[in-house]
């Protein structure tokens, strides 16, 4: 089949996006402040508490001098972040090459990713993904449907769309579900307009392997409400790695469009309906088929209205209903040999989701956060088998064959949160999290409905009662830029879709994390560094075992990441950062399986405002600490793996406040290397022999305009 993206559309869609910005640039100079490009980027939230995050550093002085000149990439705050183990990143200030949310992640220290092909990674924090690390899309609490995981969260994120992400480490908090390694929260932010006026983002990126990613985040409204629409293509061929081979089946063409209508009658109230639908095809590398299709289709509706009454500071509800239909087969998108049989499977997925969430200042000094939640998700699949030289022929999509329906969860949960300010520097932090979930199977067979054997946890029900919380101190100095903070937190995680249906797990005991995390973060005008360690006891952590079955052991892990930046000059900087996890497989006494190794960045940055470049090495050790055989729904141990160290270098240019170019090339040594966390180890069959290998140099070149008017667009 040919994947070729379709590139006329893009070509014309970026010319008239070239075309608005410069025609419109001196137009709309005198209304726009220089600075302005970074009012729209992301919501009002906490500041970040990493020094490489710190993009809004001393915003409200350069307002008052239009003439100054905001050094973003190293400017590094003195001001005390305002939650300790979070941090906010700002996605359309360097997008990068980044093609998903994944993409995005793996620059943040601590998050690694699982590849298995030239998009769609899995995302761990802290060597622990999957259900063991929320992810959120505009508020919803999102998975994904493909029972080998070929569709993870992140597979669902566009980057160009989206404003904002913010990771929580560890379970640290209760709002955004049980939280066994942490929560990632991909946002766009809210749009408001104080009189007629428009906005439009537009950026396009073309790179080796033909690789090509075309954004628009588009809105016109006025004071009363607002009209916006956006549009997401990424699409690149099989890419090569550092040796020169191509490594087939890593093609993708991936498209979305959103339409959202927003009412905002007064400055406290907000009222968006959204409608959402997405198309994908991807190849993949590491098991024997390919994504032939990954239609989503989403109803979002958001109300938040504020300054209600004066115990009750702001009420946000949200409503949500999904469905994702998705086919992978292995003779598409790529060639069998003759009296090979052919293989189709198709999972669908609907979901609903509801929350009300309620804030309260009970008093100047404490304040209560409540809400209630309400999700249900439920998954049919079909197969097909059979031999291209025999009829009948085979279906082009599973939507052909008769659904069964294999599993469903139903989810209602209550949760509290309490901040006491006990003194100017002293803050604590409470929270309590209950989950009432009913697991219900249908007639599940084995190898995703391929086989005729019935897995013993058909037909059954269960209802688990899970349990979070956490208490956290916070004390930020009074007269010194030092933040400390430590946290004991709690969270409970019940076996889940891939664990139940792809492992036979009905019958697993939930996992139970015990964490203890501290933080130790100084915030200077020069020098800015941040200490994170945790320790985590796991009873009945959930260990997969060669791809099929899964079992209940017990679990520890240490480690923490480090992060450290210096500004050597006005326009000069530089940054660091380390991680570290050992993970422990108390109940055989063994490794761990899919811990991360260490790993580091030392990068050098330039910024005048105008010209931009850096340098980023990332050093990774070896990691000989693996149980083979043995991993998660993601990937299994199988072999030791190598360290390496590969270096990116990007350049950039704003000639104008509307306008930025960027040009960049990936692994500058062409540096063969696979990373430890290797999706080619999970197979039902076993470990795979070869490990899949990253791309090789990389060249890519972006472009983006940001243009509003009149200068009084908002979006906070």
């Amino acid at each position: 089949m040919d994947m070729t993206p379709n590139t006329f559309p893009t070509l014309t869609a970026l010319s008239v996006l070239i075309t608005l910005g410069f025609s419109s640039a001196s137009y709309a100079e005198q209304a726009i402040n220089p600075e302005h490009e970074h009012e729209h980027e992301a919501p009002s939230q906490p500041q970040s508490t990493s020094s490489e995050q710190q993009s809004e550093t001393a915003q409200s002085d350069v307002e008052h001098d239009p003439s100054a000149v905001t050094l973003e990439a190293m400017t590094i705050s003195s001001e005390q972040p305002t939650q300790a183990f979070e941090s906010i990143q700002l996605i359309k200030k360097d997008l990068g090459i980044a093609t998903d949310g994944a993409d995005v992640l793996k620059q943040t220290p601590g998050i690694s990713v699982t590849r298995q092909g030239g998009t769609a990674s899995d995302p761990l924090l802290r060597g622990l993904g999957g259900t063991r690390l929320n992810i959120s899309i505009d508020g919803v609490p999102f998975g994904g449907v493909c029972n080998h995981r070929m569709d993870p969260a992140t597979a669902y994120v566009s980057p160009g769309s989206m404003d904002s992400l913010t990771l929580l480490k560890g379970p640290q908090s209760v709002k955004n579900g049980n939280n066994i390694s942490g929560a990632v929260n991909f946002d766009r932010a809210e749009i408001r307009y104080q009189e007629i006026g428009a906005r439009a983002y537009g950026s396009y990126l073309y790179g080796s392997f033909n690789q090509q990613a075309l954004s628009v985040d588009s809105s016109f409204g006025f004071e009363k409400g607002y009209f916006a629409y956006t549009h997401n293509n990424t699409s690149g061929d099989d890419y090569t790695d550092g040796d020169g081979n191509v490594v087939k089946q890593t093609f993708y063409d991936t498209s979305n469009d959103r339409l959202a209508l927003g009412f905002t009658p007064d400055e406290d109230t907000l009222l968006e309906i959204s409608g959402l639908t997405s198309k994908g095809q991807m190849g993949n590398a590491t098991i024997h088929m390919d994504v032939t299709k990954l239609d989503r289709d989403n109803i979002n509706v958001h109300f938040k209205r504020e300054n209600m009454v004066p115990w009750l500071n702001s009420v946000e509800l949200r409503y949500n209903f999904t469905t994702v239909d998705h086919d992978m087969d292995n003779y598409t998108l790529r060639d069998l040999h003759p009296w090979e049989e052919y293989l189709l499977m198709g999972q669908f997925w609907v979901q609903h989701f509801g929350k009300a969430e309620f804030l309260s200042e009970i008093t100047p000094d404490l304040e209560l956060t409540t809400g209630l939640e309400y999700r249900n998700d439920s998954y049919d699949a079909n197969a097909a088998s059979g031999f291209l030289e025999l009829p009948p022929p085979p279906p082009t999509s599973g939507s052909e064959l008769p659904k069964n329906h294999i599993l469903s969860f139903g989810n209602t949960a209550a949760y509290a949160e309490l901040g006491y300010q006990m003194t100017d520097g002293l803050r604590w932090i409470s929270g309590f999290r209950v989950d009432s979930l009913a697991t219900t199977t249908g007639t599940m067979h084995a190898a995703g409905e391929t086989s005729t054997i019935v897995l013993s946890g058909s037909n059954q029900y269960r209802r688990q009662n899970l349990f979070a919380g956490f208490l956290r101190t916070e004390y930020a100095f009074e007269n010194v830029p030092v933040m400390l903070s430590a946290g004991y937190g709690h969270a409970e995680r019940a076996a889940d879709y891939w664990e139940v249906y792809s492992m036979d797990g009905f019958a697993l005991n939930a996992e139970k994390n015990n964490e203890l995390d501290a933080m130790i973060s100084y915030q200077g005008d020069k020098f800015s560094t941040e200490l994170s360690v945790f320790y985590s006891h796991i009873s009945d952590f959930i260990l997969v075992h060669l791809g099929d079955r899964a079992n209940n052991i017990d679990a520890q892990r240490t480690g923490g990441e480090l992060l450290l930046a210096y500004n050597l000059t006005d326009y000069f900087s530089m940054t660091g950062n380390l991680s570290y996890v050992y993970g422990q497989n108390l109940t055989q006494n063994t490794p761990l399986a899919q811990t991360p190794p260490l790993e580091g960045n030392i990068g050098l940055n330039y910024d005048d405002g105008v010209f931009y470049g850096a340098v980023n090495t990332r050093l990774v050790a070896k990691q000989d600490r693996i149980h083979a055989g043995y991993g998660n729904v993601i990937a299994l141990d199988s072999t030791p793996t190598a360290g390496f160290v590969t270096a990116n270098l990007q350049l950039g240019y704003t000639p104008h406040p509307l306008v930025k170019f960027q040009f960049g090339i990936d692994n500058l040594l062409d540096k063969q290397y696979t990373e430890h966390l290797n999706r080619s180890a999970a197979s039902a069959a076993g470990p795979a022999i070869r490990k899949l290998a990253e791309p090789g140099r990389a060249y890519w070149g972006r472009v983006t305009i940001d243009f509003d008017y009149p200068a009084s667009f908002i979006k906070s």
